[in-house]
């Protein structure tokens, strides 16, 4: 199994432990380095008289060490993990020490444990599974009864609200402070409605930013009040609308419920990308799988706090066997990770398979818009583009299709081209320029109705991925 340095980074989600691991990636800094298909282990020098022992379990991967640190990996985790990806040949095939070995026995007796109380918890099911069924419905429709009593004030005045900024016009909008948004964003925050006070603070942003602003502007209240509306009538919509308005509206659903209510599905995934953003000092990273029998895509959504390492540790092109279990909604996207099984990394990159045009994409966005009129992003994986640099920012190419011109996002430039708007940087564009070398490559990128936001780009011989 070979590691590359990207792959290490993906591991170490703390800017601060991956500058001093990298410091510590360095032969002299190491004793006694070794290790197996599964493990890597070394003994790193540092103040004291005797030397950190530093471990990782490469099937998860997970780390272990001897130092004080509670961040995992540590530095010298970080610095071992590097210097694998730098240097494989440092690290001699031998037996684990003893210190490992014990640690890593451990992890295999929780893993087996863990297999079977998911057993057993399946075996108490099937032993009535109507019954079971039923209680779980009833629980399920008495706590969204619990929830919708406590938030129908708050989406009743956020109606009403709507209603008033149509009457006095979009041009009065112009006129109204900082305050006018927050105050009401306060409210539904007030009356446990976060996610729709997000919707409001985004709001005051599209104010003057370009020509169409008013339609833009128009069109996303729009979205809100259809989606106040649907929250107000919740009893009469199907289970899978209520439960994707909910979560629209910010009503968690806890992993626990999510995994014991809907049904699991088993595959070899592929990590396509991993995009990380952070705030203060929680991070949170976005990871798009796909399915390599299925070929369905799943997003997978963790949080980090101060350093920690995310709850499932994946590398980019990592492929995983498991089961990913599905929100319920509209049109499941965001999956819980279950037992994965690390399987490898693919070492020549290969494209991923079931990419298509702008025609298929877009034919397959307003399907998916019809079903979920909310929808932010959709996973796309296009293929035969060209990334060129235009006026207006950054485009993808493509030999014109009929059913793609005319279309959000898609602009016909000649009766022989199309033009897919790319939402990303110059830097990044230039990367993907030159990774294609002025030739058609596959990207993959979550298309958001008004252009790509481009995550990885694939040509025969490279791979390009966001940081």
């Amino acid at each position: 199994m070979t590691w590359t340095e990207e792959q290490a980074r993906a591991l170490i989600t703390d800017t601060g432990t991956l500058k001093r691991g990298q410091e510590l990636a360095a032969p002299a800094k190491w004793g006694n380095l070794g290790r197996t298909d599964t493990a890597a282990w070394g003994e790193c020098k540092g103040s004291g008289s005797k030397p950190y022992q530093t471990g990782i379990d490469l099937t998860a991967p997970a780390f272990k060490c001897s130092c004080p640190s509670r961040v995992f990996p540590c530095k010298h985790g970080a610095g071992l993990l590097l210097l694998l990806a730098r240097q494989p040949q440092l690290l001699s095939p031998a037996e684990p020490p003893g210190w490992l070995q014990e640690w890593l026995d451990k992890r295999q007796q929780a893993q087996e444990k863990q297999v079977a109380k998911s057993v057993d918890t399946a075996a108490a099911a099937a032993v009535d599974p109507a019954a079971a069924e039923t209680a779980a419905a009833v629980a399920r429709q008495k706590r969204e009864v619990q929830r919708q009593n406590r938030m129908q004030r708050g989406a009743q005045e956020l109606e009403i609200w709507l209603v008033d900024i149509i009457r006095a016009g979009l041009a009065a909008l112009d006129q109204q402070p900082r305050s006018y948004w927050e105050n009401q964003a306060a409210r539904l925050v007030d009356n446990q409605l976060p996610g729709l006070a997000t919707v409001v603070r985004e709001l005051p942003a599209l104010r003057h930013q370009g020509a169409d602003w008013p339609s833009r502007m128009l069109s996303r209240l729009g979205e809100l009040y259809l989606l106040v509306r649907a929250f107000l009538r919740l009893p009469e919509l199907s289970e899978d609308a209520r439960q994707e308005v909910l979560q629209l509206v910010s009503v968690n659903l806890k992993k626990e419920d999510v995994q014991a209510t809907q049904p699991s599905v088993t595959d070899e995934w592929r990590v396509l990308a991993l995009a990380t953003t952070e705030e203060d000092r929680l991070t949170v990273r976005r990871a798009w799988l796909q399915g390599q029998r299925t070929s369905c895509f799943a997003l997978v959504v963790e949080f980090s706090f101060g350093g920690q390492a995310f709850a499932t540790p994946l590398v980019p092109d990592g492929f995983y066997e498991g089961e990913l279990t599905f929100y319920p909604g509209l049109l499941p996207l965001r999956a819980i990770p279950g037992q994965l099984t690390f399987q490898g990394i693919q070492p020549a990159n290969p494209v991923p398979p079931g990419s298509g045009g702008p025609g298929q994409l877009l034919a397959a966005y307003a399907a998916a818009l019809a079903r979920q009129p909310w929808l932010r992003e959709w996973p796309a994986l296009l293929g035969g583009g060209v990334p060129v640099p235009t006026a207006e920012g950054w485009v993808l190419r493509f030999p014109a299709e009929p059913s793609a011109a005319g279309m959000v996002g898609a602009t016909s430039v000649t009766n022989r081209l199309i033009e897919i708007r790319l939402l990303c940087d110059d830097s990044f564009g230039w990367e993907l320029r030159a990774i294609s070398g002025g030739f058609p490559l596959t990207v993959f990128g979550e298309w958001t109705g008004q252009g790509l936001r481009p995550l990885v780009g694939w040509d025969t011989v490279a791979e390009l991925q966001t940081s």
